[in-house]
């Protein structure tokens, strides 16, 4: 019981394990890297030096301007008539007037599918032919726009317009009113048909 109060000598614990655990932990160094540092140089940029880019303005152009250029073909319309003769009438609507001129067309001798009586209102540029007669001076002026102001000064001869040749003579109505008014119709007519001659030759 003594032996169990008294008290011992303390304990020392002489074991090499537990030297180590009583000596202070020293932490050990890293190892050391070195590296190395590249000094960049250092460039200064003046305001001078900086080019700043500008954009360019878009400029539209006219459309009309791109429509002119782009210009389409001449294209001429088709002519209304096309025959070697024409005989130009518009003014004649009566029954006498047109059985006038049916003689006229029989009077000339001339292939069927080469004469053509017209009746309707056209213009120079309207027709293809080589040899025409136009009756009446109105419809004369209107047909070559002209302005001819007396038919006598205009009939009687061979007039041309590229490559026609062409007669004003009187109209219907005056020959009807005056049958001595035939003679120089068919006067005006002998001329075209001696330039047919003369070609054909």
């Amino acid at each position: 019981m003594l032996r169990e109060l008294e008290l011992l000598p303390v304990w020392r614990l002489r074991s090499p394990l537990a030297e180590t655990l009583l000596q202070p932990s020293v932490p050990e160094k890293a190892p050391s890297i070195e590296t190395q540092v590249v000094a960049m140089p250092v460039v200064e940029v003046s305001a001078e030096s900086v080019v700043v880019a500008t954009e360019t303005p878009i400029v539209q152009e006219d459309a009309a301007a791109l429509i002119a250029e782009i210009k389409p073909p001449d294209i001429s319309p088709e002519p209304v008539v096309q025959s070697p003769w024409l005989l130009y009438c518009p003014q004649a609507g009566d029954v006498p007037s047109q059985q006038l001129l049916q003689n006229i067309v029989l009077a000339l001798r001339l292939p069927a599918d080469e004469v053509v009586l017209h009746q309707q209102i056209v213009s120079l540029d309207q027709v293809k032919t080589r040899f025409c007669v136009l009756f009446g001076l109105e419809a004369a002026n209107h047909f070559l726009n002209a302005e001819h102001r007396e038919l006598v000064s205009v009939r009687g001869q061979l007039h041309t317009q590229g490559n026609m040749a062409y007669v004003i003579t009187h109209d219907p109505r005056a020959m009807l009113e005056n049958p001595q008014l035939k003679k120089e119709v068919w006067q005006d007519l002998c001329l075209l048909l001696a330039q047919k001659e003369m070609e054909s030759a």
